[in-house]
């Protein structure tokens, strides 16, 4: 293989690769690097990359915590209320106040609106590189639409995470575990001490909730190969005790500010024992999280954790070990440093680009084809029931409805869990009905396409001679479909 294809292909291991137009790196990995020295905006975006301003005004990301807190208790106020007229209401008028107060506000446009600036902002522009390695972080702290209504929290907490790229993993988590979006999701609000005030006082028919306990140990920092227990689970619980969230209800402490705050009267009193440590809050109520934290994001089980995920992410369902102690070194060394830990990614991902290969995620292979190609993301936004492709459904079609992850330990990251009959039949689905406007509309898309295969596919091999047929009868949708399905493109 050749340097220039090797670029080529770099571009869309770690990011989605580049236009047709564009030239290929002649420095990969400083392309690459210098992404991610400072953190991008993010917002809804035209293809020009300016900010899309054609939507109504409330169709707007959410940015403080005031206006999120405040959005939550609206959403869980309305759903009281919606029950409350199904008392009185026709069937069929129920279904569409509902649909109105509820569906199209918190289930449709609170989704469409984050995951179209996801995308636009990957697309559009001009930090892919970045955008890659923040998708990569949004799905180990996953946060997804759960039974409480956090419809309007989980946009703001993954758009949170991206400031944190600049710092250490220490600091990254311990802002996702006491962030109110965590504290909702995985139900942490309702974990309350069995000996806390507030349970002796009969305040509280709340108990102890083990999940976000578990997934601090299990998914964002040992990993079962940290040799964890049940008892350490059953402690760590304990230790997370008392943090939740303050919304604008009737509950409101007005000395608290709105977000994640630390109730101490839900907090099991005592000291707590986790891996052989034993934590207690001799100065500080929230000590013992804060002491737990720095001690697990500085674990050597926690570094190698990292380390293979990422590169299981960005390289191979197999990555070279070497590559694995590699990052895992530069995570210890550097005490976690994030910026440090992506470059020894990227660093990785180049050495290692001939040897290695990923199966691309949905979301990565449907912008990868949108970056390639110039397509355009689709536009519609679903504020009533006009036609049109809409980006998060497209995205459910395809295989991953974002941001409805079924499960707290994220999308799939290895490439056998995307690949079968069923996942290879709606991409090619996708693509003819993506390409039909665009290739009626322009007459150069023949000698585009044509040269697109001599610069991504360079080897004749049979994907290149059925594209080269479609073109002969002038089957540009056809042409199309079989080059961004083909195999150099499905992998990377």
């Amino acid at each position: 293989m050749g340097k220039e294809y090797l670029s080529l292909k770099f571009t869309r291991r770690v990011a989605f690769g580049i236009s047709a137009q564009a030239p290929t790196p002649t420095d990969p990995l400083a392309w690459a690097a210098a992404q991610l020295k400072q953190t991008p905006p993010i917002a809804i975006l035209e293809r020009d990359g300016s900010r899309r301003n054609d939507l109504p005004e409330w169709v707007k990301l959410r940015w403080t915590t005031d206006d999120v807190m405040t959005a939550l208790h609206e959403h869980q106020e309305a759903e009281k209320a919606s029950f409350e007229k199904s008392k009185t209401l026709s069937k069929e008028q129920f279904e569409l106040e509902r649909k109105n107060d509820i569906a199209i506000p918190y289930w449709r446009m609170e989704h469409w609106k984050e995951v179209q600036a996801r995308a636009t902002t990957a697309a559009y522009a001009k930090a892919p590189v970045f955008e890659r390695f923040w998708h990569f972080w949004t799905n180990h702290f996953m946060v997804a639409p759960g039974n409480q209504n956090n419809d309007v929290m989980v946009g703001p907490f993954q758009r949170s995470l991206r400031e944190k790229m600049q710092g250490s993993f220490k600091d990254m988590l311990w802002h996702a575990v006491t962030h109110p979006a965590m504290l909702v999701y995985l139900d942490n609000n309702r974990n309350t001490g069995p000996n806390s005030k507030a349970v002796r006082q009969k305040w509280t028919t709340d108990s102890v909730n083990e999940n976000l306990g578990r997934e601090l140990l299990e998914l964002f920092s040992l990993s079962p190969a940290g040799g964890y227990t049940q008892k350490d689970v059953e402690a760590t619980t304990l230790i997370l005790t008392g943090w939740r969230e303050m919304k604008p209800d009737k509950w409101r402490k007005p000395e608290i500010p709105l977000g994640a705050y630390f109730d101490f009267d839900r907090h099991e009193p005592g000291s707590q024992t986790v891996l052989g440590k034993t934590y207690s809050a001799m100065f500080r109520p929230n000590q013992k999280l804060e002491e737990l934290i720095h001690d697990l994001a500085l674990h050597k089980a926690t570094a190698n954790h990292i380390a293979r995920k990422l590169c299981i992410y960005f390289m191979d369902d197999a990555p070279p070990q070497q590559a694995i102690a590699h990052v895992e070194s530069v995570f210890l060394k550097t005490q976690g440093s994030l910026p440090a830990v992506h470059a020894a990614v990227l660093e990785m991902c180049w050495e290692h680009i001939s040897s290695t290969r990923k199966f691309t995620s949905p979301e990565t292979w449907f912008l990868q084809t949108a970056t390639i190609s110039g397509l355009e993301i689709p536009r519609v936004a679903p504020l009533d029931d006009r036609g049109g492709l809409k980006t998060f459904y497209l995205l459910g079609d395809l295989g991953q409805p974002l941001p409805r992850c079924p499960q707290p330990n994220g999308w799939p990251i290895r490439s056998s869990d995307w690949i079968s009959k069923e996942m290879l039949d709606r991409r090619v689905r996708y693509l003819p009905i993506a390409f039909s406007e665009i290739t009626r509309m322009n007459s150069n898309y023949f000698d585009e396409l044509t040269a697109q295969c001599a610069r991504f596919l360079p080897d004749k091999g049979a994907d290149v001679l059925a594209i080269e047929a479609a073109l002969k009868r002038k089957d540009m949708r056809l042409a199309h479909s079989l080059f961004h399905a083909s195999p150099s493109l499905l992998w990377s």
